[in-house]
């Protein structure tokens, strides 16, 4: 497949030149095009805003844009004032005729959005041919294309006017990525009513046997050239119809629009066709008003002759298989994200930790974290142990939380907790920490760190019990001091205040 895109003559070479229209019957062409023309909605779009024109001499497909009705306008605007310099020219006196219809259908679109500003945007696409039975005259504005098969290979005769093609240009994307780039619609040049958007224009010779391919971007946007190639063999019609069958096969996202011809020898015998939006709409004599009557406002239905069945039945399964991937593609990470959620959930349920209950200590089941605001943690195991009664170094430690790897080593930790409170309590009320179990060993006499003297012997001190109430006897500083670090998994034992020697260096203030 090769892209001839070195234009053999412009507009502008005959713009000098007297341009003559030959009456029909003073015509006698060397050969002659004989056509098909076929447009479809789609499955997506609600409207058809596709138009498109054949004759023996003129081959045309113009692809509206614009939203609501303006499409479908503009298309049927261009195919109308293309169609009406159709005739019999010589060589560059076709590009001529066609610069001229082009320039035309822009005026009137531009008058049209003048005396309709809810119309402004509209546009449309443009892509055919001239022959005067030996040359063709091509015509391109936008993305819409002209093709000629000859000798089983398919060659453009147009080059697309859109931001992907000049990817392609540039080397950036192939072909196929082209069709499902998310920018695969925008359009750089288009017919509007601006000046600046003029036409490719340019000559190519025909020769008997060609077959000539005229479509939207309803086909060449949605399959690639290869594909189309496989297909052009056989009648227009079973071409046609495989065409349209590998666009139903992609989705048929867009209005599609296939304007088929043969050159052939001898004189047409068939006349014009006229497809699409340009045959719902009456243009009549007021088309540069915007006063359009609709003919008939149900789309054109797709010809019995093309295999309705068989062209419509693969799409059936492939929407299935659409909707069955989507599905997968939001149910599979759902699943995956409720599986992995029910497995960390478990794990959390699975720790534990000391931390503070509305002022006192307890031990809590879980992760001291929250999602969405959900606590990740239930409290397993309540204490009278008021976070106020702590050493200060500890009350920081718990309002942090304790983590521990299992519920019996909170219950030391509780009792550790317990004892320091103990003695903070029995500290700030007058009496004095013993440094051993037994009175016996108690010294003769001293005072502690807050300035409390204590008996030589016998001395007992009043000790809080769990309740918070004293009861009498010492506590010593082996069980003041327990062998059991506060400290989680994965903390050093030295930040733990158990260092202590002495209950009495804690900070109970």
């Amino acid at each position: 497949m090769s892209d001839t895109r070195q234009p053999v003559a412009t507009a502008d070479d005959a713009a000098t030149k007297p341009v003559a229209r030959v009456p029909a019957s003073r015509a006698k062409p060397r050969l002659t095009l004989r056509h098909l023309c076929h447009s479809e909605v789609g499955l997506v779009r609600k409207n058809n805003q596709d138009s498109a024109y054949a004759s023996s001499t003129m081959l045309l497909v113009a692809d509206g844009m614009g939203g609501a009705a303006a499409g479908d306008l503009a298309s049927a605007i261009v195919v109308n004032q293309m169609r009406n310099v159709d005739g019999q020219y010589a060589g560059t006196e076709m590009l001529a005729a066609f610069d001229r219809a082009v320039t035309r259908a822009s005026d009137v679109i531009a008058e049209v959005v003048e005396s309709n500003h809810d119309l402004e945007g509209m546009g449309s696409t443009v892509s055919g041919v001239l022959f005067d039975g030996s040359q063709l005259a091509v015509v391109n504005v936008g993305d819409s294309r002209t093709y000629l098969y000859r000798d089983g290979s398919l060659q453009r005769l147009t080059h697309d006017h859109s931001f992907v093609q000049t990817l392609i240009d540039d080397g950036r994307i192939s072909e196929e990525e082209s069709l499902t780039h998310p920018h695969r619609s925008l359009i750089l040049r288009v017919i509007n009513g601006q000046p600046q958007h003029q036409p490719d224009l340019r000559l190519h010779e025909a020769r008997e046997g060609d077959r000539l391919l005229v479509c939207s971007d309803g086909l060449c946007g949605m399959v690639t050239d290869k594909v189309i190639e496989r297909h052009m063999e056989g009648s227009r019609e079973s071409v046609v119809e495989a065409l349209l069958r590998e666009v139903y096969q992609t989705g048929a996202q867009d209005n599609v629009t296939i304007v088929l011809a043969d050159v052939v020898s001898g004189t047409a015998t068939v006349g014009s066709e006229v497809v699409g939006a340009a045959e719902r709409i009456d243009l009549g004599e007021n088309e540069h008003t915007g006063r359009i009557r609709v003919v008939d406002d149900a789309e054109p239905r797709p010809d019995p002759g093309f295999a309705e069945t068989a062209r419509y039945s693969p799409v059936a399964k492939r929407g299935a298989l659409a909707w069955a991937k989507i599905v997968a593609a939001i149910v599979v990470p759902l699943a995956l994200l409720a599986g992995g959620g029910a497995l960390w959930y478990s794990y959390t349920q699975q720790q534990y930790f000391v931390g503070d209950n509305l002022g006192t200590v307890a031990v809590f089941r879980g992760v001291p974290d929250a999602v969405l605001h959900l606590p990740l943690s239930s409290v397993v195991r309540s204490t009278d142990i008021k976070l106020a009664d702590l050493p200060r170094t500890y009350r920081e430690r718990v309002g942090q939380t304790i983590s521990l790897p299992s519920l019996d080593q909170a219950d030391d930790t509780i009792g550790e907790l317990r004892q320091r409170a103990d003695a903070c309590i029995l500290r700030r009320s007058g009496g004095v920490v013993t440094p051993s179990s037994s009175p016996t060993s108690s010294p003769a006499a001293g005072t502690d760190s807050a300035g409390a003297t204590s008996a030589a012997s016998g001395g007992a001190t009043a000790s809080p019990d769990a309740t918070g109430a004293t009861s009498s006897g010492p506590i010593s500083a082996s069980t003041a001091t327990s062998q059991t670090p506060l400290t989680g998994p994965g903390q050093p034992a030295s930040s733990g205040p158990s260092q202590s020697a002495d209950p009495a260096e804690d900070d109970c203030a």
